[in-house]
């Protein structure tokens, strides 16, 4: 008899652990409130990363050098016209297998002649080593 006793309490008390650890109430599973982060709320208007206008057609790439060290490229770029601000001629020296940038360069100038063409030129130095490397243009109105 006091073995079967001792077997029903045993049954009872896992029971009630197990119960204790399933609950109905979804609020109670999960992070407590003290670990709950908030996020401010947002406008919903979206910012470009650069608010600058794209001329690339209006950009000409004339050379670029290509082995590690000290590199430049060169070329025009012919503002169009209503051009108003800076313009930003930039080139960067990618690693095509990984897209890694190797180098960067750039020229601004400001409030050029629309229509009239400019010599550009931008350097920088390549210091990593690359099986090869390819000349990516870029130019803006900001």
């Amino acid at each position: 008899m006091k073995k079967t006793v001792a077997c029903m309490v045993g049954v009872l008390v896992s029971a009630a652990a197990l119960a204790g650890c399933s609950s109905s109430n979804s609020s109670e599973a999960g992070t407590s409130p003290s670990s709950t982060t908030t996020q401010a709320a947002t406008t919903g208007e979206a910012k470009p990363a650069n608010p600058g206008t794209g001329i690339i057609e209006a950009t000409k790439m004339a050379s670029c050098d290509t082995a590690p060290g000290k590199v430049t490229a060169k070329g025009t770029v012919t503002p169009p016209e209503g051009t108003k601000g800076v313009v930003k001629i930039s080139v960067s020296w990618v690693d095509p297998k990984t897209s890694a940038v190797l180098a960067r360069g750039e020229q601004t100038f400001k409030d050029p002649q629309a229509g009239k063409s400019i010599d550009w030129v931008a350097t920088a130095e390549v210091t990593k080593p690359a099986a090869e490397i390819k000349c990516v243009l870029g130019a803006t109105v900001l």
